[in-house]
C-alpha cells in the first residue's frame, strides 16, 4: 500500500508555468461590421428580452444555480433522477416550470448572458437552454460534445471560458462561452469531479472523486488547460491509543508515578482513560467530490481521511478499534502551490460529514456551507480561519463549526444567495429544495439549546417530477448512502465509503487475510462468482453476510440488502460518446474552433480502434493466454482460483479468484493488493506468473492496453 503524503503536502506532477490569460478587449465593431456580421451560432441567446442575471461570485457550478430576472430569485435544479431541469421561484418557494433533458443532469450554471448549461453525465453532453419566461419551460439551443461523463462545471472570471471536469473521460475541457466551441482539452488523473477557476482567471482547481488528490491546471489563451500538477489531500492523525475496555472508574495510581491521562467521549458519551503517548497515523485523502472558492483566492475541498491500515494483518477494514472514516476540509492556496491538510484527531465520532458532496462559500461572513450526503445535513464552518479544520491544538472540524441544519434525504447541491444570506440546498433523493440561513450568526433563537443544531422548521420546496427511481431502487439508493448509523458499520461508514457511485475508492485495505483492493460493483454483481479475493462466497448474499460481519455492523434486513442489490444493478456506465437522434443532431454545436476536420478526425479514430482490435488478438492468443481465465465475450471470470505467485508473507491465502475485466481500465490501481498503478505496469509485471507478456514487443503491449481500456 502506498504510504500517506505527510502534513505539508508537496506537489505530484511537473509544475506549469502560469501564462497570461486576460488579453485587452476588443473595441466594439462599427455598424457596418455589424451588418455584414454572420448569424448568431447555433448556441447563442436569441431572446431580446431581460435574461437571467447569475447570483453566483465565483462562476461555479452546481446542482443548483441561482439567478435574478425580473426581480425574481430563480433556481434552475438539476434533477439527475428526473432527467430534468427545474425552474423555482425562491422567494415564492414555488415551483414554476419542468424542462426534460435529453439525460441526466449532474450540474447546471447560468452564463453571463442568462443562458443556462447542464452537464448530462450519461450521455457525453452538454445541454445549452434559454429561459423564455420565469414560469415557463427552458428552450433547448443546442448540445455540446465533451468528454465522457461530464460532472462538474465553471467559468473563468471574465465569464468567457466554460470549463467541465469530464469524470470517466479523466478530462478537462474548455470552451467559449459566447458559441460554446471548444477551446482545449487535457488528460486528467481518474475521476476528476468539481471545478472551480482561480479569482486571476490563470488556473483551474479540480478535485477527484478517488485517489486523493487535487488537479491544478494552468488556464492558457482563451482559458485552454495547457497542463497540470497534483497536490495531495493525504494527512496524518494524531492518535492516542484508548484502553481496551470502558472504564468506570479512573485508572489506578502507578508504583512508578502517575499515569498521562487524556480524556476521549465518543458520541454515545461514554468515556475512555488513555494512558500512552499519541501516535501518528496516515491517513489517505477520499471523498473529493466538492470545491468551494472563497473571495481570498483559497480553495476549499471538503474530504473523508482513510485509514486504510497497516500492510500486515487487521486494520482499516475490519478493525473494530478505531474510526476508519473522519471528515476533514483541505485547503488549497490562492496560487495552487500547496494544499494544508494539519493533523487531527477523529473526536467528532458518528457526527463527522462521511460523504461530503457539494460545497459554497457566503462571501460576506465567510461561512463555508458543505453538504453532507448520507447524514442529510448541512454543515456550516468558519471560512475565515486560515484552516478551517486547524484549531490551536489538533483536533477536529467541529472546532471550526458554527451550525448544523438537517435538511431531505440526499443533499447533493448547495447554492448560496449572498445578498440575502441564505442558502439552497438540493436533496436528490427526496426530491426537494430547503432555504436555509447562511450567516454566521442565524439568529438568537435558531439554534437548539441542546448543540449547534438549527432549532424549528426550514422552508421547503416539492419539486413536480414526472419520473422517479422505483421504490425498491429508491430504498436501496438510501441505504447506500447511509452513514452515521452503526448498521453497516460499527463507525459510522456507509456503503458509499468504499463504492463512491458504486465504483470503488482506489485503496488497498487492510484485512485479516492481507492487503485487498476495493472491488468495482457497478455491472459486476451478475456473472462474476464466486465473490471476494479468495473467492469464498458462492453467492452475493453470503458475500454481502460476512461483509456486514467484517465491518461489525448490525445488520440489514434480507429486504433490504435486495434493495441495496436492486439500486447497484439499476446503474449504468456513462456513455463513451452520445448516440444522437436526427434531431438531437440538427442541434449539435458547431465544430470545435481549431479542431480537426471530421475528414481528418476520423484517421485517429481509427489508429485508436485498429491498435485495441490488435490488442484484442494478443489479448487471444494462444501465446499470452490471457483469455485461459478471463473467458467469454464480457470477459469476467471463469469462476476459479489460482496461485499467480502474487501472494506476500502477509496473506493467508496463496489463491485468488479470477477478477471481471469489465471497466478495468478505469479501476486503478491493479491486482488484489493494488500493487501496479497502471495497465503497462501490470502487464508488464507478470510475466510468466498471469499470462505471458515478455514476448510482445513495447507497442504490442501498448496494443494490448489500449484493448484493456476498450473494454
Amino acid at each position: 500500500m502506498r504510504a500517506a503524503a505527510p502534513t505539508a503536502l508537496a506537489l505530484l506532477a511537473l509544475a506549469c508555468t502560469p501564462s497570461p490569460r486576460d488579453p485587452a478587449p476588443a473595441p466594439p465593431p462599427s455598424p457596418r461590421a455589424a451588418a455584414e456580421a454572420p448569424p448568431p451560432p447555433i448556441c447563442a441567446r436569441r431572446a431580446a428580452g431581460p435574461a437571467p442575471a447569475p447570483l453566483d461570485a465565483t462562476h461555479a457550478g452546481s446542482g443548483v444555480a441561482l439567478a435574478e430576472l425580473g426581480g425574481r430569485t430563480l433556481a434552475f435544479v438539476a434533477d439527475e433522477d428526473d432527467a430534468a431541469l427545474h425552474t423555482v421561484d425562491i422567494d415564492a418557494r414555488a415551483a414554476l416550470a419542468r424542462t426534460p433533458l435529453a439525460g441526466r443532469p449532474a450540474q447546471v450554471i447560468v452564463l453571463g448572458d442568462g443562458r443556462v448549461v447542464a452537464s448530462l453525465r450519461d450521455r457525453a453532453l452538454l445541454e445549452v437552454l434559454e429561459p423564455v419566461g420565469p414560469a415557463a419551460p427552458l428552450e433547448r439551443r443546442c448540445l455540446v460534445p465533451v468528454a465522457s461523463e461530464p460532472v462538474g462545471l465553471a467559468m473563468t472570471p471574465d465569464r468567457a471560458t466554460l470549463l467541465v471536469a469530464s469524470r470517466w473521460g479523466h478530462a478537462l475541457t474548455s470552451l467559449a462561452t459566447a458559441d460554446l466551441r471548444r477551446t482545449g482539452e487535457l488528460p486528467l488523473a481518474r475521476d476528476p469531479s468539481a471545478v472551480v477557476a482561480s479569482s486571476d482567471g490563470r488556473r483551474a482547481f479540480v478535485s477527484h472523486a478517488v485517489g486523493g488528490r487535487i488537479s491544478v491546471v494552468t488556464l492558457g489563451e482563451g482559458g485552454a488547460p495547457t497542463c497540470a500538477r497534483e497536490l495531495s489531500t493525504d494527512g496524518v492523525e494524531r492518535r492516542a491509543p484508548r484502553s481496551t475496555s470502558k472504564l468506570a472508574k479512573p485508572f489506578p495510581p502507578s508504583s512508578s508515578g502517575p499515569s498521562r491521562k487524556v480524556s476521549f467521549d465518543l458520541e454515545d458519551g461514554t468515556p475512555f482513560q488513555m494512558r500512552r503517548p499519541t501516535v501518528n497515523v496516515d491517513r489517505r485523502g477520499s471523498q473529493g467530490f466538492a470545491l468551494a472558492r472563497a473571495a481570498s483566492g483559497a480553495v476549499f475541498a471538503p474530504i473523508a481521511l482513510v485509514d486504510p491500515g497497516p500492510a500486515t494483518g487487521a486494520g482499516g477494514y475490519g478493525s473494530a478499534l478505531v474510526h476508519t472514516v473522519i471528515e476533514h476540509i483541505a485547503v488549497v492556496d490562492a496560487m495552487g502551490e500547496r494544499a494544508d491538510v494539519p493533523p487531527v484527531s477523529a473526536h467528532l465520532g458518528l457526527r463527522g460529514c462521511r460523504l461530503p458532496r457539494a460545497a459554497a462559500i457566503e462571501p460576506g461572513d465567510e461561512v463555508l456551507l458543505v453538504a453532507c450526503l448520507g447524514h442529510d445535513e448541512v454543515i456550516a464552518y468558519d471560512a475565515r480561519a486560515q484552516i478551517p479544520g486547524k484549531p490551536q491544538r489538533t483536533g477536529s472540524v467541529r472546532d471550526r463549526e458554527l451550525f448544523r441544519a438537517h435538511v431531505g434525504a440526499g443533499p447533493t447541491a448547495i447554492a448560496v444567495d449572498g445578498a440575502r444570506r441564505r442558502a439552497v440546498v438540493f436533496s436528490r433523493f427526496d426530491g426537494a429544495l430547503t432555504i436555509l440561513p447562511a450567516a454566521r450568526d442565524p439568529g438568537p433563537t435558531a439554534i437548539g439549546a441542546a448543540g449547534k443544531e438549527l432549532a424549528g422548521e426550514l422552508p421547503v420546496i416539492a419539486l413536480p417530477r414526472a419520473s422517479r427511481l422505483d421504490e425498491q431502487r429508491a430504498e436501496g439508493q438510501r441505504l447506500f448512502h447511509a452513514a452515521g448509523g452503526r448498521r453497516v458499520a460499527f463507525d459510522g461508514r456507509a456503503c458509499a465509503s468504499c463504492h463512491p457511485d458504486g465504483r470503488d475508492d482506489a485503496l488497498t485495505w487492510s484485512t485479516p487475510e492481507g492487503p485487498r483492493q476495493t472491488p468495482m460493483l457497478m455491472r459486476r454483481l451478475d456473472g462474476t462468482a464466486p465473490y471476494g479475493w479468495e473467492g469464498g462466497k458462492k453467492d452475493l448474499e453470503s458475500h454481502f453476510a460476512r461483509t456486514m460481519s467484517r465491518l461489525a455492523g448490525t445488520g440489514l434486513s434480507a429486504k433490504e440488502r435486495d434493495a441495496i442489490f436492486a439500486y447497484l444493478r439499476g446503474m449504468d456506465p456513462p456513455a463513451e460518446a452520445a448516440v444522437l437522434t436526427a434531431e438531437e443532431r440538427a442541434a449539435l454545436a458547431a465544430a470545435p474552433a481549431g479542431a480537426a476536420e471530421p475528414a481528418a478526425a476520423e484517421p485517429a479514430a481509427g489508429a485508436r480502434a485498429a491498435l485495441a482490435a490488435r490488442g484484442e488478438e494478443l489479448f487471444h492468443a494462444r501465446e499470452a493466454g490471457c483469455s485461459s481465465c478471463h473467458v467469454g465475450d464480457e470477459l469476467t471470470t471463469d469462476g476459479a482460483r489460482h496461485d499467480v505467485r502474487s501472494a506476500t508473507r502477509f496473506e493467508t491465502e496463496r489463491s485468488f479468484e479470477t477478477p471481471s475485466l469489465r471497466f478495468v481500465g478505469r479501476s486503478a490501481p491493479y491486482y488484489h493488493d493494488g500493487r501496479y498503478p497502471t495497465l503497462l505496469a501490470l502487464v508488464e509485471g507478470v510475466d510468466g506468473s498471469m499470462g505471458h507478456t515478455a514476448h510482445l514487443s513495447a507497442g504490442e503491449r501498448r496494443a494490448l492496453v489500449a484493448y484493456l481500456e476498450s473494454l
